[in-house]
């Protein structure tokens, strides 16, 4: 009933604004989407989310009474939760800029929620003078560089590597020269926050410290070639109050966490490069592994000390086309560099048993149509969990097919 509810809402919208559109020259709008059908098979449970779609890692080896891994389980699934629509809209001009907006949705569910719900995935309003942009409202998170997603189909896009996050922010692009584009934001988490101390993403642990994300990026761009440099900064509280006993304590002890990450595009002719390396801290508010942990307790102050583990990600896409046919391969890794710490007590994140993972993905994509696309994927994923884990490395495969149709995307 909430998704039929949903729905009738974004058409009364659209008819809204066309009646609207036809009353205002200065007001225009575009309605654009996908027709996303997934299918996949896995040979092994996996950390994932929106019916096993979005799929991080293979999970590591839980045995039962009769000593079988728990994990060692086949499933597959079909679902077309990634379909999305969104509104681009034209709203006149004021104060010298040319003004436009952005209103997006798709159905793989709120924050916590159930796959399938409407939710709200873009909302924004752009300012744009000749050589600045200010963008206002819910977008990609700044590290997540649209010229350098990978162009796969799957629903993780590349994560736990590649970056994937949205966020509601402030950001100012400034081009002070041609090919060079200068990148300021102020970020604020919402869906795509933090793991807290109870185990689940919980944006209060950054607006709790009054002070939103900082990004700052330089981003160099020619007719081929795209590259650039960038960094953030998060404030996080891991906790308001505690319990000891009897007594409720307040807390205000805070951590900074620091992002950092260089990044390449290379496109030419039928030929599209793509590499990208992050090292940073507390980074699975990015869909990446990582996050802090526990490192003492003071049982005078009763109060914690927190430190956050320190990972690297780095990953390279690349494609050829022939004709209607699209190969390519996707490669990723991640090095989580304290997961063996001697203090690694109670830890929350993304992946905090892992030591390194690797995955290598090749697929195919034949187009039908210029926005017509059927894309068949491998997936080979091996994971060194820490020894306390598993001994070996675990493995896992995964096919996964993508039926997408794209209309004024």
């Amino acid at each position: 009933m909430i998704r039929l509810r949903s729905i009738f809402i974004l058409l009364f919208l659209i008819i809204s604004l066309q009646s609207i559109s036809q009353e205002s020259k200065k007001f225009s709008f575009e309605v654009y989407g996908i027709l996303d059908m997934q299918g996949l098979y896995n040979d092994r449970n996996t950390y994932s989310a929106i019916d096993g779609l979005f799929s991080l890692y293979p999970l590591s080896p839980s045995y039962g009474i009769n000593q079988k891994d728990l994990n060692a389980k086949q499933a597959w699934n079909f679902s077309a939760a990634a379909s999305r629509i969104g509104v681009r809209l034209g709203l006149g001009e004021a104060l010298g800029a040319k003004i436009t907006g952005v209103i997006e949705a798709d159905f793989t569910g709120q924050a916590g929620g159930l796959a399938h719900y409407f939710r709200l995935r873009m909302a924004n309003i752009n300012l744009k003078w000749d050589n600045t942009q200010v963008l206002i409202g819910q977008h990609w998170s700044p590290m997540v560089i649209p010229e350098m997603m990978p162009s796969n189909r799957d629903l993780h896009n590349g994560a736990p590597f590649h970056p994937f996050a949205r966020q509601s922010q402030i950001r100012i692009d400034f081009q002070p020269i041609e090919n060079i584009n200068l990148v300021g934001a102020l970020g604020f988490q919402r869906d795509f926050a933090n793991f807290g101390v109870n185990s689940s993403r919980d944006y209060k642990q950054q607006s709790n410290t009054l002070m939103p994300e900082l990004n700052l990026y330089v981003q160099y761009r020619s007719k081929n070639l795209f590259f650039g440099v960038g960094a953030k900064l998060t404030n996080l509280q891991p906790r308001e109050e505690y319990t000891f006993g009897t007594n409720t304590y307040s807390l205000s002890t805070t951590m900074f966490n620091y992002t950092t990450t260089a990044f390449l595009n290379y496109k030419k002719g039928n030929d599209d490069f793509k590499i990208q390396a992050l090292y940073g801290e507390s980074m699975n508010d990015l869909s990446l592994l990582g996050g802090y942990y526990e490192s003492s307790f003071d049982t005078i102050n009763h109060n914690f000390t927190y430190m956050p583990t320190s990972v690297l990600s780095a990953w390279i896409d690349y494609s050829h086309s022939f004709g209607k046919l699209k190969p390519a391969l996707l490669m990723g890794y991640s090095k989580n560099y304290d997961v063996n710490e001697s203090n690694f007590a109670s830890a929350y994140g993304i992946g905090m048993d892992i030591n390194n993972y690797f995955r290598v993905a090749p697929r195919i994509e034949y187009f039908f149509l210029s926005n017509f696309s059927l894309t068949l994927t491998l997936e080979y994923a091996s994971v060194k969990f820490n020894d306390k884990v598993a001994k070996q490395r675990v493995e896992g495969f995964r096919t996964a097919f993508a039926l997408c149709y794209l209309f004024n995307y």
